[in-house]
């Protein structure tokens, strides 16, 4: 007795090449999409983060204009030449001001964005032991380099000098302090750099103007510009905010409002919002 024997025939082994082909087409089409939904919500995870940092680096600066110590600015009468109420936090609303201080030469500077200049005594001195006319005697070694701008102060003066030519007009006891003098400037500039898209990919960038103007620090990646206006207090204590080409008493600010665009993969761009107070002025 012969055994039957049975096999495909071509219409059925046709049928399961097409049903396996469009099973595949289907499973790919998942792994695709699947791969746009994840790189979509990394980009929204990473914009946050973005704006959260660039916020929290522009306000270690931005709050401390106007910082020369233990005397309040206002009160000091030597510095005016070089740094007062009106020039210690500049405001340049798409590349103008009211203020006679010109918006330094910036590498690729995105025109349309704002720019802001602070001025400030960095935090980190260094105690003194005396100082007069040529000579600092100091508790510890410093480091400072010939061309550093160093201001140094104590609860009644403040004046600023260069490390390579040191002249006091005041004499300096043992509850002063020294350091480096801050002119940072923060701004919006092309990477250079090209997105997937093939557009041109814009950064946050800091550059401190008192030690190497052709060194600036590119910060964080992705934001394609910053809106900056300055918080006026009125006589009735009231806020209102203007722009750096409105403002005509610069003393007058108390806050910064600044908003930055930020973008990520996929063509998605948010705006973050934030108000940094100004403590020399609050």
């Amino acid at each position: 007795m012969k055994k039957l024997e049975q096999g495909y025939s071509l219409l059925e082994f046709m049928l399961a090449i097409s049903l396996s082909l469009f099973l595949s087409v289907g499973i790919i089409n998942i792994f695709i999409y699947s791969k746009h939904i994840y790189q979509i919500t990394q980009s929204l995870n990473a914009i946050p983060n973005k704006a959260l940092l660039a916020f929290q680096l522009l306000s270690q600066d931005i709050r401390m204009a106007g910082f020369i110590g233990c005397v309040r600015l206002i009160d000091v009468s030597t510095l005016k030449k070089h740094l007062s109420a009106e020039t210690s936090l500049i405001v340049w609303h798409k590349g103008f001001t009211t203020s006679k201080i010109g918006l330094p030469k910036l590498a690729h500077y995105q025109k349309d964005s704002d720019a802001i200049l602070v001025q400030f005594l960095d935090p980190n001195t260094f105690p003194i032991k005396e100082a007069k006319s040529k000579h600092i005697i100091f508790f510890h070694r410093t480091q400072f380099r010939p061309a550093d701008v160093l201001l140094i102060s104590d609860c009644r003066h403040a004046e600023l000098i260069y490390w390579n030519n040191i002249h006091l007009t005041n004499s300096y006891k043992m509850d002063s302090e020294i350091g480096l003098f801050n002119k940072i400037i923060y701004y919006i500039a092309n990477t250079g750099r090209l997105s997937e898209a093939g557009k041109p990919i814009y950064a946050l960038y800091r550059r401190n103007l008192n030690q190497s103007i052709y060194r600036p620090i590119e910060l964080i990646e992705g934001i394609k510009s910053m809106s900056i206006r300055l918080g006026m207090k009125r006589s009735d204590g009231t806020m209102f905010y203007k722009n750096g080409n409105e403002v005509k008493h610069w003393a007058n600010a108390r806050s910064v409002e600044i908003r930055l665009l930020l973008t990520g993969t996929k063509r998605l761009q948010r705006e973050w919002k934030q108000i940094i107070g100004l403590r020399e002025r609050e």
